[in-house]
């Protein structure tokens, strides 16, 4: 039987999941609260990680003034840019910051714990799950053998 690239990026995505898995909690790990909005050492951390898939990743750093007026301390803005042959791009968004956790968390906000085949931790249901669920979809792709046009960013 041939196998489609539908099929080959579900098998890549199983095979990946625990590194997928393992990315996530990494970045759970870098507080990036906002306010106060100090988000420099999530984007540095994301950028090593991205680059360790193999992804090219471009770093934009936030002119400080601009950052200030927005009542943050540093933001980096990255980007991922996958070109195959011409044609539409496809742009992608997610943002590193998180709420700050508040009262009532009985495991370590930024400790991305595992508990009954869920993790816990600040960015693990939107923002920096966003991360690990563009990279690995561009990844699984790219493995699939399939014939794309355009880019993913």
């Amino acid at each position: 039987m041939i196998e489609t690239p539908a099929r080959a990026i579900e098998e890549f995505l199983a095979v990946e999941r625990d590194n997928q898995t393992r990315f996530l909690a990494e970045l759970v790990k870098v507080p990036s609260d906002n306010p106060p909005g100090d988000c420099a050492a999530h984007g540095a951390r994301a950028a090593e990680l991205l680059e360790r898939l193999g992804l090219a990743v471009e770093r934009h750093p936030v002119p400080a003034d601009v950052v200030r007026a927005n009542g943050m301390i540093s933001a980096t803005n990255l980007v991922v840019r996958q070109r195959f042959v011409p044609g539409p791009t496809i742009a992608l968004n997610a943002h590193g910051d998180v709420v700050p956790p508040g009262l009532g968390w009985t495991m370590d906000p930024y400790g991305a714990t595992i508990r009954d085949g869920f993790m816990y931790g600040r960015g693990v249901a939107v923002s920096k799950s966003d991360f690990a669920t563009y990279a690995y979809a561009l990844l699984a792709l790219k493995a699939s053998g399939a014939k794309l046009a355009g880019a993913v960013e």
